[in-house]
């Protein structure tokens, strides 16, 4: 029983970085109606009023950034330029505005790299933990209607601090948490708009 413990608790402790409820930042209007999506932690679509297409192209729109500031060895224009590269990497968001049917807006509303100094003393404990989050709306071009909503968060321990020990890992964690998140938000559009 106690090796059945042990490990749990070891698994627990090697997640490098997962989901963790998204805070209401004030950037969405509609909160109350995000439900867990396929991919993401909260998500909401309008399924009914969708143009599904076999190739739907999504125009890249602004990333906001208001609610952020530079953080050590983070600046908001490297979130920025992250979340922008990550999300246009393929073939769904595009800056292609004559063939795109969506344009999805997106802002970096939290955007912590934490304390390495804490994830290496503490970090299973969730002491010094990075975090991002981002949040999205997808509307409809021609009419201008919100049709997707969307908003996730993550944290990261740095695997308990462990990628801390050759100097600060948190811009790297941010960097990989922007990555993350882009994937699933591309995913769950593309399975939103999928006509199939």
């Amino acid at each position: 029983m106690k090796i059945k413990l042990a490990i749990v608790a070891i698994c627990a402790l090697l997640i490098n970085a997962c989901a963790s409820a998204p805070t209401t930042s004030g950037y969405l209007s509609d909160y109350e109606r995000l439900a867990p999506g396929q991919y993401l932690e909260k998500y909401w679509a309008d399924a009914n009023n969708i143009q599904k297409a076999d190739s739907p192209l999504i125009l890249m729109g602004e990333i906001a950034t208001d609610m952020i500031s530079d953080k050590k060895d983070v600046t908001v224009a490297d979130s920025v330029s992250w979340l922008k590269s990550a999300l246009q990497d393929g073939d769904l968001i595009t800056t292609d505005s004559n063939n795109s049917s969506f344009r999805l807006d997106v802002a970096i509303t939290v955007m912590d790299p934490g304390s390495a100094a804490k994830r290496i003393w503490a970090g299973e404990l969730g002491a010094g933990h990075a975090q991002v989050q981002v949040e999205g709306k997808l509307y409809d071009i021609e009419g201008g209607s919100v049709r997707a909503t969307f908003a996730e968060r993550r944290t990261s321990s740095g695997a308990i601090g462990l990628k801390d020990v050759g100097g600060d890992a948190g811009p790297s964690l941010i960097e990989e948490m922007i990555q993350q998140i882009s994937e699933d938000v591309k995913a769950e559009l593309r399975s939103t708009l999928a006509s199939g």
